[in-house]
């Protein structure tokens, strides 16, 4: 019996070795003969240029035709849509087992080590021809939001959640957590690679990548921002402007996503002086470093929305737009309670589709924002861009931009985030979307 393991183990890393040999004897004879090894044949459409807010902006084409101009309705999240999206991340993953073996190796154990901690790292890594196999089962064991262990819902709105919970009925539900957590993880192998700095974002903001780090490189670029009225460290407040003037302010903790640990505060309802905001701070805010900001509205007649600009920098460093999302029909002051999902062609600045394909609580969306315009997404998509250029850290190269319309049709910037949770969903829409990725988009199209 150990003997036929042994033997079938043996078979298993030899057949591992030469597929490995053969497709790397295959890329650099592609790369002799000039030719992108990933994307041949018309496989897919490359980045072309559009004039966007009056500059000349690359469009990731494949992508946006996919997510905002699609030709063909599918059913979204039925059993089929969701086995055809596992079966381009099932390629993918075996892929990058033999095309990569090293650095998927690598990139295994470094993900599960920040995600699951060392005992599972070591695990995963060990079984790792096997690891779509025990992802499913860990899913169906546990059936919970095992891909996003960081999050802390005591902390933040409740609402956000829906960003990553679905109300499908229980087999594709399961399904739909299944491929939640595995196009995660084989996705970002080919967004991030092996960077730990990469992988520790994904799982927390680091020192490197704070809401400070994000407004100032805004700021340095020319975007607007909401104004910092102070900065708490956990102990201290330092006001560093008038509060009082304002209608109402913003507690952000720095540090944080998804808006875990905001608050809204508005003056005379929920503080009457700088002192109750001092006191909101020390009770509720200990130990954890946050900044004070102005309260801004959204443009009226568009409600509370906030706006998704997605850019990437390709295999050329040149950055790209790939598409822009809008998050609308919540009822509270943030858009995490969205209820509806647009997708906005960045030339006309209309709503020209539903984002229905992004999440399964969209899927009930009646469309009553379609063909609405959000001024000044132009200028602001050229804003992103530029600010995505300047940005020190190569591993930043997919990055979702948060902003929001005011009431003067001018665009302010709240962040920037690595956008480790939002390509996953577009990776695996389409085979050419994930020929796309890896040509234009992905570090393994560098090489």
């Amino acid at each position: 019996m150990f003997a036929s393991i042994f033997n079938f183990i043996k078979g298993a890393v030899v057949s591992w070795f030469v597929v490995s040999v053969l497709w790397n004897v295959v890329k650099r004879i592609c790369k002799v003969l000039g030719l992108n090894s990933w994307c041949v044949a018309g496989l897919c459409t490359g980045p072309t240029l559009h004039v966007i807010g009056g500059n000349e902006v690359l469009l990731a084409t494949e992508i946006h035709q996919s997510t905002t101009l699609p030709q063909i309705k599918r059913n979204w999240f039925s059993l089929q849509d969701i086995t055809a999206r596992l079966a381009v991340a099932w390629v993918a993953f075996y892929c990058a087992m033999f095309s990569r073996p090293l650095s998927f190796i690598q990139f295994t154990f470094m993900y599960h080590k920040v995600f699951s901690g060392l005992s599972k790292a070591v695990l995963c890594t060990l079984l790792l021809p096997f690891l779509p196999l025990l992802i499913f089962l860990n899913t169906l064991y546990q059936k919970n939001l095992a891909f996003l262990p960081m999050l802390n819902v005591e902390d933040g709105d409740l609402q956000s959640l829906q960003f990553f919970t679905n109300t499908l009925d229980p087999l594709a539900s399961l399904l739909y957590d299944f491929s939640q957590e595995f196009c995660n993880f084989i996705g970002n192998f080919y967004i991030l690679g092996p960077c730990s700095d990469a992988i520790q974002t994904m799982y927390w903001d680091t020192d490197k990548t704070t809401k400070l780090f994000w407004r100032e490189k805004l700021r340095q670029c020319g975007a607007l921002v909401p104004q910092e009225l102070g900065v708490w460290d956990g102990v201290l407040l330092d006001v560093k402007e008038d509060v009082m003037e304002h209608e109402g302010v913003v507690i952000k903790v720095t540090n944080s996503c998804m808006g875990v640990g905001d608050r809204f505060l508005r003056r005379g309802k929920d503080y009457s002086s700088v002192s109750d905001i001092r006191e909101i701070f020390t009770d509720s805010y200990k130990d954890r470093a946050c900044l004070l900001l102005q309260l801004v509205r959204p443009k009226e007649d568009l409600g509370v929305h906030s706006l998704d600009i997605l850019t990437a920098r390709d295999t050329q460093g040149r950055v790209q737009l790939v598409d822009v999302v809008v998050w609308a029909g919540s009822r509270s002051d943030t858009s995490h309670g969205a209820t509806d999902a647009y997708m906005v062609d960045p030339v006309s600045e209309v709503a020209a589709s539903l984002g229905s394909w992004y999440n399964p609580n969209f899927l009930g969306s009646k469309g009553r924002g379609l063909g609405v315009k959000y001024p000044g997404i132009g200028d602001a998509v050229n804003t992103a861009i530029h600010t995505h250029r300047n940005l020190p850290y190569s591993w930043l190269n997919v990055v979702g931009w948060d902003c929001m319309v005011l009431e003067d049709s001018s665009v302010v910037f709240f962040e920037g985030n690595l956008a480790a949770w939002r390509c996953p969903r577009r990776l695996f829409l389409s085979w050419r979307n994930f020929v796309y990725f890896v040509s234009y988009i992905s570090w393994v199209g560098r090489e």
